[in-house]
């Protein structure tokens, strides 16, 4: 078994960086990945039937087919080709209020306005003068403290105002946010579309009642499993570079290498005997360790590496980023025991000698990616 890992993983480690390197020098993002994830797409579809099918479910093939493959496609095309288009709009929009404003002149209306405010608010500070010297108050002094008041209040008020201002455009004005936000809306629109196409698939097959509403909830299953989640690899790579990508894969396999090597080395509690006997408690900590020090590598060497410049990640983002993803991947295998495990397979397929099927390989990326990108949106990670 390790014989076969290492004879295939090496290699395809290493193809893998190749395509990365090609995909960052590519005129077009995705233009090396998206072939080769394509591929992995096809094989994922496959073992997500085979699964379905051993456990009494047969949802129409071309729905899932030509759903997944919808969503992934589409969040890939939206995602690159929105930015130019978003750019120009937001430049148009940015225009037209300050034109507006410097070419129009106040009028009398607006006039009046101002001097009906400016009275009410003298009338106001003459009742206020009045009611403190009533009270025995200094008014001089009052007026002077209240005066530096109001002035020290406005402007932490405005500084607030503009922080604030600052910190929202600085996340959701973004080049990065605006593209990933592009293609969410197309990815969420190609997903209704496959629940709608699955819909349709069984009416057309309808003859008589029983077996059709869970061959329709396995194909909406499957069109989300696979596609939804693998849509975000996607809008990762996309949205955010292949330094991204790469850092969310290496959280997450390292993660799975700590919890094994770790496992096998000091393991004596069972975390989930019913569905993985050979998980411990220690081999998921150790897991969790090996996770963020893939996130602590990530930041020291691959981003400075990619980008030129060093990380503005700060520690603790090292160690959410490390801590999240590397939990996600941990679910996102046991994820996919509960299916193997429902339909009583040991393994999705058997496409990937030494690893079971490609469903044994992405299980923990397809729950890991979402996370990942999450964090990199809200600025956890940078």
């Amino acid at each position: 078994m390790l014989v076969w890992r290492l004879s295939i993983g090496i290699p395809v480690v290493a193809a893998l960086v190749g395509l990365c390197y090609l995909d960052a020098k590519a005129p077009a993002p995705g233009l090396a990945l998206i072939p080769f994830f394509l591929i992995c797409v096809y094989f994922l579809c496959k073992e997500a039937l085979l699964l379905l099918n051993a456990g009494g479910i047969y949802p129409r093939r071309t729905t899932i087919y030509f759903g997944v493959f919808g969503t992934i496609l589409l969040s890939w095309a939206s995602s690159y080709n929105s930015l130019p288009l978003l750019i120009e709009l937001e430049r148009a929009l940015a225009e037209t209020p300050s034109q507006t404003l410097v070419d129009e002149e106040p009028t009398d209306g607006d006039a009046k306005k101002d001097e009906e405010i400016a009275r009410a608010l003298e009338a106001l500070e003459t009742a206020s003068v009045a009611l403190r010297s009533l009270q025995g108050e200094n008014v001089d002094a009052d007026d002077e403290d209240s005066e530096k008041s109001v002035e020290r209040r406005n402007a932490e008020f405005d500084g607030r105002g503009e922080l604030a201002t600052r910190s929202f455009w600085a996340f959701s004005d973004g080049a990065q946010w605006k593209t990933a936000a592009f293609a969410s809306v197309h990815t969420l629109l190609a997903i209704a579309a496959g629940v709608l196409i699955a819909f349709v698939g069984e009416m057309l097959r309808f003859k008589l009642p029983g077996g059709h509403l869970i061959n329709l909830t396995g194909a909406v299953f499957a069109i989300v499993y696979v596609g939804l989640l693998g849509s975000f690899l996607v809008m990762l790579r996309i949205a955010y570079g292949v330094p991204a990508l790469v850092s969310m894969i290496v959280v997450a396999k390292l993660c799975d290498v700590g919890a094994y090597t770790v496992g096998r080395l000091i393991g004596r509690h069972k975390m989930a005997p019913s569905l993985s006997p050979g998980k411990t408690i220690e081999g998921a900590v150790g897991g969790i360790a090996f996770a963020i020090l893939g996130a602590w590598l990530s930041v020291a060497v691959l981003f400075p590496l990619a980008t030129g410049s060093p990380s503005q990640t700060t520690w603790v983002g090292v160690v959410i980023y490390g801590l999240a993803v590397g939990l996600a991947g941990m679910l996102g295998d046991l994820a996919e025991s509960l299916i193997k495990r429902d339909v009583m397979r040991k393994d999705s397929g058997t496409n990937v000698p030494g690893f079971g099927g490609f469903l044994d390989i992405y299980d923990s990326l397809l729950l890991a990616a979402p996370v990942a990108f999450g964090l990199w949106a809200f600025h956890v990670i940078k």
